[in-house]
């Protein structure tokens, strides 16, 4: 295979840390500690789910990591993309409550390149402030010599944990 034919690739890690002050659409207070978990994607055909948290209630701490690749095709044809982060409340009965969603471009990300962590606000769809994300980003590209590896497709999200032979 010629170098040429080769997409190069932004390879990036996301870091979902916690988040702070989770409040859910209900005003009525539950007597049972809320779990909560996130869905991350740039592609919506391809989505990542961070692990449920059990015990952080409206203080969620998830540790988790997703590793998204983006190739230069698609940087271009999209250069205001986003890594899209919807988070949820666990109900046990009825569908899961998306408590909110948080929209990061992607340009936003990279600027971060691991150097520290940035916090967002969490917005249900009226635009309401739902809480804050915390997140932490690394750009993996020289792992892989710029170059995208067949693991990787430029649309698709991978679950980190299932490249780590955990999921």
């Amino acid at each position: 295979m010629k170098a040429s034919s080769l997409r190069k690739a932004i390879i990036m890690e996301i870091n979902l840390i916690s988040a702070q002050d989770l409040m859910s659409s209900t005003s009525r207070p539950s007597s049972k500690p809320m779990q909560t978990y996130v869905v991350a994607y740039i592609d919506p055909m391809e989505k990542a789910v961070s692990r449920v948290d059990r015990t952080g209630n409206r203080n969620p701490t998830w540790n988790d990591k997703f590793v998204f690749s983006v190739d230069e095709e698609f940087e271009r044809r999209r250069p205001y993309s986003c890594l899209i982060l919807e988070i949820y409340r666990v109900r046990r009965f009825r569908k899961d409550k998306k408590i909110g969603v948080v929209h990061v471009l992607l340009e936003d990300l990279l600027k971060i390149n691991g150097k520290n962590c940035m916090a967002f606000l969490v917005r249900n769809p009226s635009g309401e402030p739902r809480g804050i994300i915390n997140l932490g980003e690394a750009t993996l590209n020289g792992m892989f010599h710029e170059d995208l590896p067949k693991f990787l497709s430029s649309k698709v999200a991978i679950d980190h944990r299932k490249l780590m032979g955990r999921g």
